[in-house]
Parts: structure tokens; sequence; C-alpha cells
């Protein structure tokens, strides 16, 4: 099953061009994700009053291939591309004109709420019914290793940032990673990916640090253990042209 809704660019999720921002599309594609799964009853909620679990973001690419300006109109297909025994990925693509202009993958998997472990997809609502279609797009996973080298900002997750799990909300660290980028130097070099590996919870009140590890290479630390490690990628205007 695909989910497919279309929409047109809200004001807030464009930039100080008016322009949909890199934050902005993975705000849709996250919508994308949370909406399709609801449709197909095996949403967050459900995992948590049905099978004492939640469901976690492992991994998220976004690709950002053409810019979308406010009020444009866009289509945005959501679908499951692969499901193995601990983990499932679902493909989001968003299409202008028939043309597939953002896409995005999104490696998750069920944490048992009373030990913290992984569950099977089989025994969190992921049967036989659920359907997996193929990829539309070939999106890579980057492999890569993070050495903290310069620490760059402290936050603290407020009340504000926390979502229905009661942790820190994933939009949370994107936010922190691309406020690291200045206005200017993103009109110079647009943000054309962003991915980024969650891999510890964090809590309201916790502090989060955000390091260096390479030019575009950055990852967040809290209490001495990696919460989120991430992976900017940029161009030039004219190179996006091309």
């Amino acid at each position: 099953m695909k989910f497919i809704k279309q929409d047109t660019v809200a004001a807030s999720l464009c930039d100080a061009s008016v322009n949909l921002s890199a934050i902005g599309a993975f705000q849709i594609v996250e919508n994308m994700i949370t909406e399709f799964m609801g449709k197909q009853k095996i949403d967050g909620i459900v995992c948590m009053r049905e099978y004492n679990a939640m469901w976690v973001f492992i991994r998220n690419r976004v690709e950002i291939y053409q810019t979308l300006h406010w009020m444009d109109e866009y289509t945005a297909e959501c679908y499951i591309s692969s499901i193995g025994n601990a983990k499932m990925i679902i493909d989001t693509v968003i299409k202008s004109k028939n043309k597939i202009i953002i896409a995005a993958r999104t490696q998750l998997c069920a944490l048992d709420l009373s030990n913290g472990r992984i569950r099977r997809c089989n025994t969190v609502g992921i049967d036989e019914n659920i359907s997996v279609a193929p990829p539309e797009i070939n999106i890579e996973f980057t492999n890569t290793t993070f050495v903290p080298q310069e620490l760059i900002d402290t936050e603290f997750s407020r009340f504000t940032d926390i979502d229905y799990c009661q942790h820190t909300n994933n939009m949370t660290y994107v936010r922190y990673i691309l406020n690291q980028y200045s206005l200017s130097r993103v009109k110079k070099t647009p943000i054309t990916a962003i991915e980024i590996q969650f891999i510890n919870q964090t809590f309201e009140g916790d502090q989060l640090e955000i390091y260096r590890c390479s030019k575009d290479n950055y990852s967040i630390q809290s209490g001495g253990k990696t919460v989120a490690n991430c992976i900017i990628k940029t161009t030039t205007k004219q190179q996006r042209a091309n």
C-alpha cells in the first residue's frame, strides 16, 4: 500500500528565502511516515497501547534535488520498501509535476517499553497483511566513523522538544545541527542532503552537546553517550542548476 497525499508548501516550512527549508522537507517526510503508519494501524500510539513497545527512527536520510517555493503544489508518496526481522524501511518521495524532487529513506525499529530491547517486527503488528512496495529511487545510508573534535554548541531539551514517547523528538536534533549553519552560507551552498543516525534517547532537562567531527559531520552527545550523528551535504547553486 502506498499513502499518497497532495498538498502545498506552507509558510511554516519555508526559510528566509521563502523556499521549502531543509528542516521543512524533513518535517514533511516525518509527518508522512507517521500518518502512513496511522492509516496502517501500526503507528506509535497503537504500538504502545497494544504491544507495550514504541517505534523509533534508527536512520533517516533526506535528499533534496530541487527547490520548492511557498504555495507550490506537491504530491508526497510513502510506502514500506523493506521489512526485516527487527527493522523496517519506509521510503518517501515528494513529486512536483510527476518528477521526484525530494526523496527519503527511513529505518525504524520497535523498542520494548519494559526492558528497552529491540522487538521483532512480527510482535508489533507487522504481519502478512502489511504490503511492501519496490523502491522508486535508490538511497544508500552512509557508513562512516564519527569522532567528536570540537564542541560548538550546547542545548537543553525543553518541554516543547518532548513528544508522545516522552523523549526528545527527532526534529529537535535536526534543528540543533542546522542551527550551526548561517543564512549567508546556506544561500551560497544550499543543503542537498541530511542523514541522521539516532543512537540513544534523551529526555526533558538533559544537556546536549553538539560537536563538529569534520566539516559537515556532527555528533550530539549527552552524559558521555552519543545521542545522534549527522551528515550534511551541500552544493553550490550553479551545481544544483546543472
